[in-house]
């Protein structure tokens, strides 16, 4: 059992709580005209949630298995080598120099979702369908929640005839 990332994760939910207290004395709105603490509370939410996965993850399959060898954690022959690391690195880091420079020509919709189905295959995730699923859906989520609903000023690039 990890300590180190157990009492991270705890402190991570002590965060996420104080903060979510904070958001509900603010003013929420209505998902039509959300009020400035509608976001703190989305963000304190997932903040508690990402905490409790942590906490879940590192304590529940370490009480399953009390042997060390059927421990979750990578041992020095399963590890990535550093080179592929540094690698990654720098092709996620072209790609987010790319995608400032294609958001304003292809506009949020198309960029972001380039940018999430390439960023996808560089983590190694290799089934095309699946992936351009995902990018997809996380575009669209995207683009409602800043563009259509809290009416953020997107470019929209070779789009704007169709959604501007």
């Amino acid at each position: 059992m990890n300590i180190g990332s157990i009492v991270f994760a705890g402190l991570i939910l002590a965060v996420g709580l104080v903060y979510e207290t904070m958001a509900m004395n603010m003013p929420r709105g209505s998902f039509a005209y959300p009020g400035p603490g509608l976001f703190p509370m989305v963000i304190g939410a997932f903040l508690i949630a990402t905490a409790l996965g942590c906490l879940l993850q590192e304590i529940v399959p370490r009480m399953r298995s009390k042997d060390p060898q059927d421990s979750t954690l990578p041992n020095e022959a399963s590890a990535a080598p550093e080179e592929r690391n540094v690698a990654k690195t720098v092709q996620l880091t072209a790609l987010m120099i790319g995608y400032i420079f294609a958001l304003k020509p292809l506009g949020f919709p198309l960029a972001i979702c380039a940018f999430l189905v390439l960023a996808i295959r560089i983590f190694g995730y290799r089934k095309w369908l699946p992936t351009l699923a995902m990018a997809a859906i996380i575009s669209v989520v995207s683009y409602v929640s800043f563009v259509v609903w809290l009416k953020v000023a997107l470019p929209l690039g070779v789009l704007e005839a169709v959604l501007g």
